[in-house]
């Protein structure tokens, strides 16, 4: 490694280690969490203050109990670990489903069960999050919540090899009128998102307690993946599609490809298959980053849509999930490009998502495009996701992931082996 890169790798991990501490970290720490009645809010809105009557979301709970438990494992912060615990609690006494198993989608303020439906995408989360609080806590209870909800998501979601299909009723059955929700308004029977979670959950639980079985359902779930989802003409992945494998959707996610890029290494050296993946893993990243670069002002666009060009929105999560596809692909290539992509990029971030008054990051960039069809993209997106700082669209897990993931492979990348 040359010394430029280097010195840059060291500048990115010191600057990852003070936006979590000081802006990150206190905001998911301090407004969450209600002291007195001991109950997560669901909403935080863009000024930080809290809504005590909106449902909450188990998207929201499971990240939450995700990062907590990350930062706990690489930190030690004990504030994490009671965070951690609260959020643990909250989900096996308010969201397990405790006929049929698995976990209620959301529930009302006062914890009555809302949305019943068993979302293939939350179920993930919450094996993803019971995995690593179980990993980084040792709790053997948390480990077979996790290994049950898998079990139940294989015998009645798994509908192929490798695949799972979006959502069915609360005492799982797969009827077609459940598949429409807001993720997947087209009501396809397989949405990309739900099969890279799934991924990522038998990733998580494969890393809190390694087994053969687990190496090959991570092993067929990348085959589907492969098989069903990759365009490979294009080397992008489809968003959605029917259950004769064919596109629904053709817009290009580029927070998904950046996403897939590197749990997809990561899961292929837990089964062994990096060489089936290795050099897509890198084709992804750099696609992308050829594509969705503004040039002019900088940052990440949302992504594209064929005859309707790009979205030119610029929301945080896909900047942070770039972050650590770069240095996924610069570790894996080591070319400079990747590194000099994300030293780039991580001043884009600290100068227009970061909120260094209110904590966190902002939902988006301002968008410096005045032509009418940009204008309607901004409006879309805030309409559909909002302007808060915390819901259910508005987690910590990319922001946390992101600068824990800086840290990490910095330390590997610049610590001598011995």
């Amino acid at each position: 490694m040359n010394k430029d890169d280097c010195k840059a790798l060291s500048h990115l991990a010191t600057r990852a280690r003070h936006v979590l501490e000081t802006n990150i970290h206190p905001f998911w720490k301090e407004k969450l969490f209600n002291e007195q009645t001991q109950t997560f809010y669901s909403y935080i809105d863009q000024h930080g203050r809290p809504d005590t009557t909106h449902p909450l979301n188990a998207i929201l709970l499971t990240r939450m109990l995700w990062a907590y438990s990350a930062v706990y494992e690489q930190s030690g912060d004990t504030d994490c670990l009671r965070l951690a615990e609260a959020a643990y609690k909250t989900l096996l006494n308010s969201f397990r489903d405790p006929l049929y198993g698995g976990i209620f989608y959301q529930i009302q303020a006062d914890s009555t069960p809302l949305v019943l439906q068993k979302r293939t995408f939350a179920q993930a989360f919450s094996i993803i999050a019971l995995a690593r609080y179980a990993k980084a806590t040792g709790s053997n209870e948390a480990l077979l919540e996790a290994r049950n909800t898998h079990e139940l998501l294989l015998q009645h979601a798994q509908t192929v090899r490798g695949g799972f299909t979006d959502t069915l009723t609360r005492d799982w059955r797969d009827e077609a009128d459940e598949h429409i929700w807001w993720m997947n308004s087209q009501g396809a029977p397989f949405i990309f998102n739900s099969q890279l979670h799934m991924l990522e959950a038998a990733i998580e639980l494969q890393e809190a307690a390694p087994s053969g079985k687990g190496s090959n359902q991570i092993k067929d779930q990348i085959t589907f993946i492969l098989q069903w989802f990759l365009d490979y003409t294009n080397n992008h992945l489809f968003v959605s599609i029917s259950d004769q494998a064919k596109p629904i959707d053709e817009t290009i996610n580029f927070s998904n490809e950046l996403e897939t890029a590197y749990l997809l290494r990561r899961a292929a050296r837990l089964c062994g298959d990096i060489q089936r993946v290795d050099p897509l893993c890198t084709a992804l990243v750099r696609n992308v980053m050829l594509l969705a670069q503004d040039k002019t002002h900088g940052g990440l666009f949302f992504s594209s849509h064929g005859q309707q060009g790009l979205n030119r929105c610029k929301v945080w999560y896909v900047h942070a999930e770039a972050m650590v596809a770069l240095l996924d692909a610069y570790e894996a290539t080591k070319e400079s490009c990747f590194l000099n992509w994300a030293t780039e990029l991580w001043k884009f971030i600290e100068e227009h998502l970061i909120d260094w008054e209110g904590g966190e990051w902002f939902s988006s960039a301002k968008n410096p495009y005045t032509d009418e069809v940009s204008i309607q993209q901004q409006r879309t997106r805030d309409n559909r996701t909002g302007k808060e700082k915390a819901s259910a669209y508005k987690c910590p897990y990319h922001t946390v992931r992101a600068c824990l993931e800086i840290n990490r492979r910095v330390n590997q990348l610049t610590t001598p082996a011995r």
